[in-house]
C-alpha cells in the first residue's frame, strides 16, 4: 500500500490469499480431528474382541470431538493459546 493511497487491487489479493490460507486451515483442523476420533476408536477397540458397531463408531466419534472441543475451549487452554500466538506474533513481527 502506498503512502495515503488505498490499495483496493492488493487488498483484494490479500483477501483471495487469506481466504484460501483459511480453507487450507480448515481442513488441516478437520484431518486433525478425524485423528483424535481414530485414536479414540482404537482405545475403545482394544478392549473388546468384537468389532465396534456402526451406531458405536457414531457415537464415540461425537463424544471424541465434544471432548476435544470441551478440552480445547477451557480457560486455562484458551490462555495457553492466546499466549503461544502472542509470543509467536511477536517473533514475525521482528525484522
Amino acid at each position: 500500500m502506498t503512502e495515503g493511497k488505498w490499495d483496493s487491487t492488493g487488498f483484494d489479493q490479500l483477501m483471495k490469499d487469506s481466504k484460501n490460507e483459511l480453507l487450507d486451515l480448515q481442513n488441516q483442523l478437520q484431518n486433525l480431528m478425524v485423528k483424535f476420533c481414530l485414536r479414540a476408536l482404537r482405545v475403545y477397540q482394544a478392549t473388546r474382541p468384537e468389532p465396534l458397531r456402526p451406531n458405536e463408531v457414531s457415537l464415540l466419534t461425537k463424544n471424541e470431538l465434544n471432548n476435544a472441543i470441551a478440552d480445547l475451549t477451557a480457560q486455562t487452554s484458551m490462555d495457553n493459546i492466546v499466549k503461544l500466538v502472542r509470543e509467536e506474533w511477536a517473533k514475525q513481527q521482528k525484522p
